[in-house]
């Protein structure tokens, strides 16, 4: 494991500490939620990139509106209590 230093103002440093006690964790673990969060997030949009270069824009578009159709018909569901 390598060591990341990170310097901060003392607001900052009590506002990590208040976040880690409030959440039940530490702030190493903050950063380490953080920083997969981060990796995650640029690995789906590398993904993203590759396969629209690779893609088929009328089915994405078709696919997307079936998910929004889905959501909708959940979402009026939900509001009558079905």
């Amino acid at each position: 494991m390598k060591t990341i230093p990170y310097r901060c103002d003392n607001s900052r440093h009590k506002a990590l500490l208040g976040v880690a006690r409030s959440t039940g964790t530490s702030v190493q673990r903050l950063f380490d939620n953080f920083v997969t969060h981060v990796i995650a997030e640029r690995q789906a949009e590398a993904r993203f990139v590759l396969r629209q270069k690779h893609g088929n824009p009328a089915r994405g578009r078709k696919l997307l509106a079936e998910i929004r159709q889905r959501i909708a018909s959940r979402q009026k569901n939900a509001a009558t209590g079905r």
